[in-house]
């Protein structure tokens, strides 16, 4: 014999009443819908040092992942149903498909339903809504939420499950399920004798009082099934809620749990001015004013449009709709943030050590506790700087080194899939010795952690079986440099040498040299960043040496391109330069001539001469003769327009202050557009207007003044010249410009 008790998943209510329905019925067992393969992790969830709202999570274990999950807060009907079979001594099971059951899919099947057309039924839902007027959360919350009367409660349950289910599409799997559910409670009541089954409402008219038959057993004997892990994971109310896409989500998780303390104290009333309250205490402390004259009114209309409802005490949606008339103003934007804060809220559950269930989830809990990083397990975002050099003034050595541990950890998080920090600025970018984290938890984080556990035990196995594959799916030598880089951040020796060693190999067949200037950025970066991260750079110079020799002797060839390639080239030939500037042990005296040879060559594409005249004239290795001469020839009539608009744009690129401040340039510059008809004048302006709108503001303003003085014009003028929006026409040119096929000329 089994008795029945249906439920509204994450209902303070039906939590309520569920211990009320266990005291009457006094089972020998409980039974509740969640995977039956999983009731092992029903002690771990009702530890007394488990603070929720937690989850189990079942998953398969090969890619790709998918999972299914059990949320639960101190308000799930589910979870005061296993606490009081705990307290009783009662056996408590799980009683739906298996884990693998649930998550088995049929690609075959899945892709004949997606080539099926299947009109859209209307949801049973939005037929409820319109029947009474009110919304589905709204009209639960009147009629089952308030509900004062345990008989009530209980009559008016099992008619709504019912009426959900009559107006509802059959679906095979839910037939399957409840196939499942009905031989449980044989197998469970032959073996104890009366049971208490707890599932949702929808399934309880599918159960209730419908015995095991043959044609049950022969579905559920030979299950398909998928290969799948279970553990148990914290959750958030924000995750709970709807708006995070969680189907059997609460729409307000931190309302709910509002109910579902003032009806333990027998105070359902004190809801409304609790409620109020919040929102009040919210705005008052972000600045916004909030009397209690207003909350106040707010209670009274809110009662008012309750008894308009036919409601017995105000629901959400009334005390909503009155805030936003009494504290809002009739905004309900000025309140949104207080109505989140108050309805949703931003609790984390936490799981004490040895209850998660994979290494990885206990790796990564150790780890912030070690890394001292326990505080930022929050929802809110939160900055970290981390100075990534050994503190001197502290004595061990765990605490000299703790952020650049942190670091370490952090990176390696990122290389596993698990997004619980976002680097905003590294020292590769800024030069320096530090990192600015943004740190938040989310459970998607938790999910992260536990997909990592394919790849290894601990979050550094995770991060080095993710770095190998990287490795072995590179085809081109700057993408492995860049996962040496990533090694690196890591601090994975190990991976460091594989990396440093598939680097080595590649480098020897490369014939590309934008792929070898990228290269020689990446690892000039290493040997710059490496010592702070406890590298020795020997083998990474070796490696650098060899690529830069390539790499000059290729330069002038590769600069004979197109403008599509010459962007890679000044991208390579940036991080060549650079490289150089850091380094002693490469030749820069070479890498020099070879620029003035680039720099001085009508054969070469004009944009790169130019770039490499700046990068020359940038550290005062061309002479002011030579620079004024090729100025001269560059930018005279004899030179085609669009060579010479684009070999200024070259020579644009770098030491933008030093060319400002060369007036001759802009004479020779003025002079070389003067000279133009009207046919050549359109594309050089608009290309002009396209390098200086790279310029900062104070650059262009200067620009300006120095055109306006060689052309006797104002500096307003000069800027509407070099800074104006390019027009309908003009970009038609450039349009034909781009489309042009210069293949034949």
């Amino acid at each position: 014999m089994a008795e029945y008790y249906g439920v509204r998943h994450l209902s303070p209510a039906c939590a309520y009443y569920v211990r009320e329905f266990l005291d009457r019925t006094k089972p020998k067992a409980v039974l509740i819908e969640g995977p039956s393969d999983l009731s092992g992790l029903i002690d771990g969830l009702c530890s007394p040092e488990v603070r929720l709202p937690a989850a189990i999570l079942a998953y398969t274990t090969e890619p790709p992942v998918h999972t299914v999950m059990y949320p639960m807060a101190e308000f799930s009907p589910e979870y005061q149903a296993m606490s009081w079979a705990k307290k009783h001594g009662i056996p408590v099971e799980f009683c739906d498909l298996p884990s693998g059951s649930l998550l088995y899919t049929d690609d075959e099947e899945e892709e004949e339903k997606e080539d099926k057309e299947i009109p859209e039924a209307e949801s049973v839902y939005s037929r409820l809504e319109k029947v009474t007027g009110l919304d589905t959360d709204t009209f639960w919350e009147y009629r089952f939420e308030h509900s004062g009367s345990y008989e009530d409660f209980m009559a008016a349950a099992e008619e709504y499950g019912r009426s959900i289910r009559e107006f509802s599409e059959s679906d095979e799997r839910n037939e399957l399920r409840e196939a499942y559910m009905r031989r449980r409670i044989k197998e469970t009541e032959e073996r104890y004798g009366l049971t208490a089954v707890i599932t949702g409402a929808f399934h309880t008219s599918g159960i209730k009082g419908i015995p095991c038959s043959e044609e049950d057993m022969r579905l559920t004997d030979s299950l398909k099934t998928a290969a799948s892990k279970s553990t148990l994971m914290p959750y958030s109310y924000y995750r709970l809620s709807s708006r995070s896409g969680y189907g059997a989500g609460s729409k307000a998780p931190g309302y709910y749990e509002m109910l579902w303390r003032n009806r333990n104290n027998s105070a359902l009333e004190n809801t409304a001015p609790e409620y109020l309250s919040r929102l009040a205490a919210y705005q008052r402390k972000n600045g916004y004013a909030a009397s209690s004259a207003q909350v106040i009114e707010a209670q009274r209309l809110a009662e008012t449009l309750c008894a308009m409802r036919g409601g017995r005490l105000p629901s959400m949606a009334d005390l909503r709709d009155a805030a936003v008339t009494c504290l809002g103003h009739g905004s309900f934007g000025e309140i949104s943030l207080a109505c989140a804060d108050t309805e949703i809220g931003t609790k984390i559950g936490e799981l004490p050590e040895g209850t998660v269930c994979t290494s990885v989830q206990e790796d990564f809990m150790h780890q912030l506790k070690e890394l001292k990083l326990e505080k930022y397990r929050s929802v809110s975002a939160e900055q970290l700087d981390l100075d990534l050099r050994e503190n001197l003034r502290v004595k061990s050595e765990k605490s000299a080194f703790l952020d650049l541990n942190r670091s370490f950890f952090l990176h390696r998080l990122l290389q596993a899939g698990v997004g619980f920090g976002t680097l905003i600025s590294s020292g590769q970018e800024n030069a320096t010795w530090s990192e600015k984290w943004k740190l938040s938890w989310t459970p998607e984080t938790e999910i992260q952690i536990v997909e990592a556990s394919l790849n290894g035990d601990t979050v550094e196995e995770a991060a080095s079986v993710s770095l190998s594959m990287k490795l072995v799916g590179s085809e081109d030598l700057s993408t492995t440099a860049d996962t040496l880089w990533e090694a690196l951040l890591c601090g994975l020796p190990d991976c460091i040498r594989s990396a440093a060693s598939a680097v080595q190999k590649m480098a020897v067949d490369c014939a590309s040299p934008m792929e070898e200037g990228r290269t020689i950025g990446t690892l000039s970066a290493i040997v710059r960043f490496g010592s702070i991260r406890k590298l020795d750079p020997a083998p990474m110079t070796v490696i650098i040496s060899q690529l830069f020799l390539k790499f000059c002797l290729q330069l002038y060839n590769a600069c004979i391109c197109d403008d599509n390639a010459a962007g890679e080239m000044i991208t390579a030939m940036t991080a060549v330069h650079d490289a150089c500037l850091a380094h002693d042990f490469l030749d820069s005296e070479r890498y020099r001539n070879i620029l003035y040879h680039i720099a001085d060559s009508d054969m070469v594409n004009p944009k790169l001469s130019g770039f490499a005249c700046a990068l020359l004239a940038e550290k005062g290795n061309i002479a002011p003769e030579k620079l004024s001469e090729l100025v001269s020839r560059r930018l005279s009539r004899g030179t085609p327009p669009a060579d010479g608009a684009s070999w200024f744009e070259g020579l644009a690129r770098r030491n933008r202050r030093s060319l400002i401040g060369r007036l001759t340039l802009w004479e020779k510059l003025c002079g070389f557009i003067s000279s133009l008809d009207d046919e050549e004048f359109r594309p050089v302006i608009i290309a002009l207007r396209r390098t200086f709108a790279d310029f900062t503001p104070a650059e262009r303003t200067d620009i300006a003044e120095n055109i306006g003085e060689v052309l006797g014009i104002s500096q307003q003028q000069a800027a509407e010249v070099i800074t104006g929006l390019i027009t309908e026409e003009e970009q038609q040119t450039i349009a034909e410009l781009d489309d042009f096929d210069f293949g034949d000329i």
